[in-house]
């Protein structure tokens, strides 16, 4: 077996055939790292691989071509079968060194994530991981078209039929598409290669994907082995037909494969994929799995699609809740065979998207759609939408909480005094908490609601009554939360400075500036506090909240019926200013004190009143300054909201993100990185080839 790996792969190197298909594929290869990579600055090589399903359409046939066929045409053939070596290690041997070939390239390919490394940060796994899937799936061509070799004596032949059969196994997910009975549907999805070495490609190390990938090869093999044991031998009518013998041992063969990939797919879904991607986008949170080992309730998850059709990620996202608790119910339902299934939760279906979700528990039940859990951004240079998200985890687990909980609470957002509307951003980030929100006009209503958890009060412009005052302050006096934004702009309104007073709160008229550049961004008005520990700034992980356009905030320390905790505080070098009206104005003059102001407080009263957040920035709930620094604001605002409502939980997952880290390659790098991958190795590789073919040609 070895010599015959040995003679094969030298054979390979020895003529043009092998340096071209090293050279070509590797070409390709670095083509299309250099346009994700090098000048699109992505940090994974995944989707430089995915390519690799057409060019192994064409590449793989021309490698295994003359494999068997070149035997057969030369007679050559029958020195192999007439050796003292097995039919199984002759194909075995026949396959590694044509294996062996293409592992060359693959090897070579391990060096990009260390070059991007170079530029910037990597996941190392999720690169590798991908690279170990377009082995395994080329390995797996390679053995499909070393079977097509098998079958006939013409080279030609034998590439047409590889091309066949990896292009029959590429158009699998398309066909599945166009075919509606779900049993045919799932008969096709045995033969979709393609999917398993995408699995690899998403950023999961997929232990069936492996074990279908190392079925396809060791079955290909077999058939091939087969195929060349009924040649070996001429049979007699009066010999036990070896034929028969062989269709015996195919279908035991293929039986054991069926039952292999059965019992992967049988796995716990725990167990069968380990999620690499930097964001753990396949992965559920502990806040996630907290909630569901503490669920007792049956929760009914429903996939609007048939399971052999079903967003892959969807559903791997609900097959890891099912795991996670004996609560979790999961089934799917094709509403295209199954019409009046939705018609049971909703009239209106026409932004109800396949692969939406029903969360179900007892008589409640929440729509998640498709379109939710994906997070989009419009990309300007091909003017299409492109998927930067998934927030699947924060949609059920919010649906799941919805549905479990008996009252959601309810948020009061001030209005009447020209308040500042949330974002959407914000809006929603309560909705995924489950908390209700709903405007307070206080000229409209005698009191504060009963059912208010807390009055939210952003930015006024104009100052209270003093009946509305009166009103927000027997609320408080009972219990009652606020979550106050200031406006610099209008800092005197008298009435609610008297509203904060009760809390021993008084928010400043000057802007803050800081003189510690690492604490704030381009502008000393552009604050980034120092975040103090609490359970309200605990999701906050890369340590930054913008602050811009801030004012101090003063805490009355001598009230001993009030706990301040200072949730964001500037460095010890920061100055007030009154107004910025230009660049002279930024710098301190060293007439001012210098000295660690707070911008964000907790007041806690004790004497049976409630809770009060202060935030002295109008733009800090707001999406320009959010995006600046990863949505920490947003995270900032679910801790503060979820600290004034009085549930068993209010869980708000954050937005995967699917953006891998951004390398940063100077132009003239990445010209001279294209230069060498793109052009001068594949060129050097070709010239190689040739030299070596020409001077053998001469002997």
């Amino acid at each position: 077996m070895n010599a015959i790996a040995k003679r094969d792969f030298q054979s390979y190197m020895h003529t043009f055939l092998g340096w071209l298909f090293i050279g070509v594929l590797w070409a390709f290869w670095s083509f299309f790292t250099a346009n994700y990579n090098f000048l699109a600055l992505n940090s994974s090589i995944t989707s430089s691989l995915s390519a690799s399903e057409i060019l192994f359409l064409v590449l793989m046939p021309i490698l295994c071509m003359r494999s068997f066929a070149d035997e057969q045409r030369t007679r050559t053939d029958q020195l192999l079968f007439t050796s003292p070596v097995s039919v199984g290690k002759i194909v075995l041997g026949k396959f590694l060194g044509a294996a062996a070939v293409y592992t060359i390239p693959v090897l070579i390919l391990c060096l990009y994530p260390l070059i991007f490394s170079a530029f910037g940060t990597v996941s190392f796994a999720q690169n590798y991981v991908g690279i170990l899937g377009v082995w395994l799936y080329g390995l797996a061509c390679i053995a499909i078209c070393v079977f097509a070799s098998s079958l006939t004596e013409n080279p030609i032949i034998a590439a047409v039929l590889g091309f066949v059969f990896l292009f029959m196994g590429y158009l699998i997910p398309s066909i599945q598409n166009m075919v509606s009975n779900s049993t045919v549907s799932k008969i096709l999805g045995v033969f979709d290669i393609c999917q398993r070495f995408e699995a690899f490609l998403g950023g999961t190390f997929s232990v069936p994907a492996l074990i279908y990938l190392l079925t396809v090869i060791c079955l290909f093999l077999f058939l091939t082995a087969q195929v060349l044991q009924k040649r070996r031998f001429v049979i007699s009518k009066g010999t036990f037909s070896i034929g028969a013998y062989s269709s015996v041992m195919i279908v035991i063969a293929i039986a054991a494969a069926v039952i292999l990939n059965m019992a992967a797919a049988q796995m716990p879904e725990s167990l069968q994929a380990v999620d690499l991607t930097s964001e753990g986008i396949y992965s559920l949170t502990d806040d996630t799995k907290d909630m569901l080992s503490s669920l007792d309730q049956d929760v009914t998850i429903t996939v609007l699609n048939s399971e052999e059709k079903a967003d892959d990620t969807i559903t791997r996202l609900v097959k890891n809740y099912r795991a996670a608790s004996s609560h979790i119910k999961l089934q799917y339902v094709d509403p295209v065979s199954d019409p009046s299934f939705i018609s049971k939760y909703t009239d209106d279906t026409s932004n109800l998207y396949l692969n939406s979700l029903i969360v179900e528990c007892g008589d409640r039940y929440k729509i998640v759609n498709s379109s939710d859990m994906y997070e989009t951004t419009m990309d300007y240079q091909t003017y299409s939408q492109k998927t930067t998200g998934f927030d699947g985890e924060g949609q059920l687990t919010s649906a799941i909480d919805y549905v479990t909980s008996s009252d959601l609470p309810v948020i009061y957002r001030l209005t009447g005094h020209g308040e500042t509307s949330l974002s959407t951003t914000f809006t929603d980030a309560m909705e995924k908490l489950n908390v209700d929100s709903k405007d307070l006009d206080l000229m409209q209503n005698d009191t504060v609601p009963d059912d208010a958890e807390a009055v939210l009060i952003y930015g006024p412009t104009s100052d209270l009554s003093t009946d509305d005052l009166s009103k927000l302050q027997t609320y408080c006096s009972k219990g009652g939360n606020l979550i106050f934004v200031a406006d610099y702009e209008h800092p005197d309104l008298e009435n609610f400075s008297k509203l904060l007073a009760d809390f021993g709160v008084s928010v400043g008229n000057k802007l803050v500036l800081d003189s510690d550049s690492s604490r704030y961004y381009q502008y000393p008005f552009y604050l980034l506090p120092n975040v103090k520990t609490d359970d309200i700034t605990s999701k906050i992980d890369n340590g930054y909240i913008m602050s811009p356009f801030s004012t101090a905030i003063t805490t009355d320390t001598d009230n001993k019926n009030v706990t301040f905790t200072p949730l964001l505080e500037t460095s010890e070098g920061a100055y007030l200013r009154g107004s910025v009206k230009s660049e002279s104005d930024l710098q301190p003059t060293g007439d001012e004190a210098e000295q660690a102001y707070d911008v964000g407080v907790k007041a806690v009263r004790s004497d049976g009143g409630g809770t009060a957040l202060v935030y002295s920035s109008i733009y800090i709930f707001n999406d320009n300054a959010n995006q600046m620094v990863s949505g920490s604001n947003l995270n900032l605002f679910t801790g503060s909201v979820s600290a004034v409502v009085s549930t068993e939980s209010s869980i708000s997952i954050p937005v995967k993100e699917y953006a891998d880290a951004s390398l940063t390659i100077p132009a003239g790098t990445s010209m001279v990185l294209i230069l060498v991958f793109v052009i001068l190795i594949p060129v050097a590789l070709l010239a190689c080839g040739l030299v070596i073919w020409l001077r053998r040609r001469k002997r």
